[in-house]
């Protein structure tokens, strides 16, 4: 069993490490071919199961040039990670009390179109439950910060953090419900403005935390897709869920089939509702 690790030493261990990576990654922004990989054929949607195949070198490059400063600083912790590199299989056995959760590349498909932005996401987790987080936005040269029970902060270029916090009241009508939950988009008509791109968890989780995005409605989300910039929205002030209400526990290596994500109590039993009512309709 590792020692107790404290997340803002995490933090401010990994900060540097993921600023470094967005600075470089830039350099290939949209200059990078696609590698590929096998698609994930469980998901939802040709355009799902089409993102899910796209790969560049970079993506294996981040992973494991962070992997590398992790086990040198947080020996013995384990991981869940998105991409097979050599490095993710040193942490095979390790502790199931501390995860690292890591994303290298997050909404690869538009990294290698240069036409979104992306994100490098980074997390711990201390039995399923995150604690701290790091997620960069390159393109926008912003870092995302967020320690539990500390806040959620931005940094933009040379500015100082800036606190994140929703107010009570959203200040946009714009959601996002993913490809992976078309059928459920209709639903939120007229009343909200559904989106569906660009695609992208940290991009969608960032853009609550900042009230630019009010709700979040996805199906089958890989853990190391949410985990890191889930702790951002709620440091700020929304709230994820699963299906049932419950919080989401980031562990082990399933997708969550359903996952939310509400800046206001109202959006979430809103979100609820919508898919109680529309699965009821189906069943």
């Amino acid at each position: 069993m590792p020692a107790q690790i404290d997340p803002r030493l995490f933090v401010e261990t990994l900060l540097p490490v993921v600023r470094q990576c967005a600075q470089a990654s830039l350099i290939f922004y949209g200059q990078v071919a696609d590698i590929g990989k096998p698609p994930d054929t469980r998901l939802t949607g040709p355009e799902a199961q089409a993102s899910s195949a796209v790969l560049t070198v970079l993506d294996c490059a981040l992973q494991d040039l962070i992997l590398s400063v992790v086990l040198s600083n947080f020996p013995g912790i384990g991981c869940i990670a998105e991409e097979a590199t050599p490095l993710r299989r040193r942490f095979a056995g390790k502790s199931e009390e501390y995860t690292l959760i890591l994303d290298p590349i997050d909404g690869t498909i538009h990294y290698q179109r240069g036409d979104e932005p992306y994100h490098i996401s980074v997390g711990l987790a201390r039995e399923g439950r995150m604690v701290a987080a790091v997620v960069a936005r390159p393109s926008e040269d912003k870092i995302f910060t967020a320690v539990r029970g500390q806040g959620a902060f931005v940094q933009q270029g040379r500015r100082a953090p800036r606190r994140l916090r929703l107010g009570a009241v959203p200040r946009t009508r714009q959601l996002y419900v993913s490809t992976k939950a078309r059928p459920y988009q209709q639903a939120f008509r007229p009343q909200y403005d559904p989106r569906e791109f660009p695609i992208g968890a940290a991009l969608v989780l960032t853009r609550i935390a900042e009230g630019q995005l009010c709700a979040y409605l996805t199906r089958q989300v890989a853990i190391y897709d949410v985990g890191p910039p889930s702790l951002i929205a709620e440091e700020a002030g929304a709230h994820c869920m699963l299906r049932d209400g419950r919080e989401p526990r980031y562990r082990g290596g399933r997708k969550f089939s359903y996952y939310f994500c509400a800046a206001t109590p109202q959006l979430q039993e809103l979100l609820l509702g919508v898919v109680r009512d529309v699965r009821g309709e189906k069943q």
